[in-house]
């Protein structure tokens, strides 16, 4: 268990990090950038680049012994056992297509547990941390869950007909359809949104580690609840998939909605 100080002090460099790679985005944000396109036709822009750059310099000179698992450069000490999982532009789409709903993710995992994570969207100056034995925040408030008693009555946000959610969307098609309605389109916002109360759920297939890494922090500490598509908390060897729920008790009915087998 970590201490009280240790913890503080974690936060407190987590928001210099957040910080930092806000100034990155805004001087960037509806500005040309160069963009590259990996294997999997997903773009990376220099602000990807530049920012995760950024963040593995001060990890580094702030704490030399953690490791760093990034999106876009190789692991650095990845059986640490502080590791910092950094995603610098999550929904790097919606920012080079001038939609304020990407952000930066944290997390921070101790002994392979995630503890801390941020989501910090540096154009709307939002900044959702939650930290294990602390809370869940936005902007220094705590924030809690929105509380949903059946699932006809849900909210949730869902992906559709993408890449990454082929062969799977059927799955996806049976909570929509559980649901009361659903907005279509998943960005790392909304798991920001379900934290504080303004959604109840959010259904998605493909994420990887550094996707996933700082919601459960979140969303956990707030009063919901984050698993893989069989109901497992997620770790650092989860799978590609996970269902966020502002009211927890909805989790067994909606595991068991999806019969998910894979």
């Amino acid at each position: 268990m970590l201490t009280q100080k240790q913890t503080s002090e974690l936060i407190s460099f987590s928001h210099q990090l957040a910080d930092a790679i806000g100034q990155i985005h805004r001087k960037y944000f509806r500005q040309p950038v160069s963009t590259e396109y990996k294997e999997d036709t997903s773009p990376v822009t220099q602000v990807d680049k530049e920012s995760e750059e950024l963040m593995r310099e001060m990890v580094m000179k702030q704490y030399p012994d953690h490791g760093i698992i990034g999106e876009e450069y190789p692991p650095h000490q990845p059986d640490a056992e502080f590791v910092w999982i950094i995603d610098p532009v999550d929904g790097t789409k919606y920012f080079m297509t001038g939609h304020p709903t990407f952000a930066l993710l944290l997390g921070l995992a101790y002994q392979r547990k995630f503890i801390l994570g941020v989501i910090d969207q540096a154009i709307s100056r939002e900044r959702w941390l939650g930290a294990d034995g602390v809370g869940s925040f936005l902007n220094g408030e705590t924030i809690t869950t929105r509380k949903c008693a059946v699932l006809d009555k849900m909210i949730i946000s869902r992906p559709g007909f993408e890449w990454h959610t082929e062969g799977r969307d059927h799955y996806i098609d049976k909570l929509w359809k559980a649901s009361h309605w659903a907005q279509w389109g998943v960005a790392p916002y909304d798991y920001g949104l379900l934290a504080a109360g303004h959604l109840d759920a959010v259904i998605t297939a493909g994420p990887l580690l550094h996707d996933y890494a700082a919601l459960g922090p979140i969303i956990n500490n707030a009063g919901g609840l984050i698993t893989d598509w069989y109901g497992n908390e997620l770790t650092m060897d989860s799978p590609n998939h996970i269902i966020a729920v502002g009211s927890p008790e909805l989790m067994p009915e909606i595991i068991q909605l999806l019969e998910f087998n894979e």
